[in-house]
């Protein structure tokens, strides 16, 4: 992201801790926007909606690198050990005259903040654990029952792109066999690296 950002001059939406980290990364403070959940945000042709989520639970009821942080670290940090949480949030985006797109990063959710979202395309990250209670039944329910589901967060992230996606465990299985009993009238589309997808992401009329 901060390569992203000073690259290109891309706005970044995201948490207090987004905006510290990537300050540090010398990412100009005129670029960084930081929101809480909630927000609904109108842009030239699409408009972004902020929700308040969680991070993904582990089996011990918690999860990775809790903590915030309320100004740059002294040092950039140099691998995902050197980040703490700093919240989690989840976006849907509405383009002009185009399906809604929900962008989920972790795989737990605040239901009360994702209840009337209503995505067409939903992009729903797999739990690796099932420490969240009726997870995927919840989820879908608070969302509407999605046209299309997209299911992401279910790969190994570490190995190159060049190499095909890998499984981590068997979570991808269980999760769409979930979504099939829970929500038979979504579409699923498992995602693979370096594909493009379009017009076969609009919800079936």
């Amino acid at each position: 992201m901060p390569f992203l950002a000073k690259a290109t001059g891309a706005r970044v939406i995201g948490t207090e801790t987004t905006y510290h980290v990537l300050r540090s990364f010398g990412v100009d403070a005129a670029q960084l926007v930081v929101v809480k959940g909630g927000e609904v945000l109108d842009f030239d042709g699409y408009v972004v909606e902020v929700a308040s989520s969680r991070h993904s639970r582990n089996a011990a009821y918690s999860y990775f690198a809790p903590g915030t942080l309320t100004a740059p670290p002294a040092t950039a940090p140099r691998t995902v050990a050197d980040l703490p949480e700093g919240d989690t949030l989840a976006f849907k985006v509405t383009p002009d005259g185009a399906p809604s797109a929900l962008f989920m990063g972790a795989s737990d959710f605040d239901e009360r903040s994702f209840a009337g979202l209503a995505p067409d395309v939903a992009m729903l990250a797999v739990a690796s654990t099932e420490s969240t209670y009726r997870y995927v039944p919840r989820l879908l329910a608070a969302l509407g029952r999605p046209g299309v589901v997209v299911p992401v967060h279910w790969d190994d992230f570490e190995r190159p792109l060049a190499e095909p996606p890998r499984k981590v465990g068997t979570d991808l299985d269980d999760f769409l066999t979930q979504v099939r009993a829970v929500s038979p009238g979504s579409r699923l589309v498992v995602p693979n690296y370096k594909t493009a997808y379009g017009a076969d992401l609009r919800p079936r009329r």
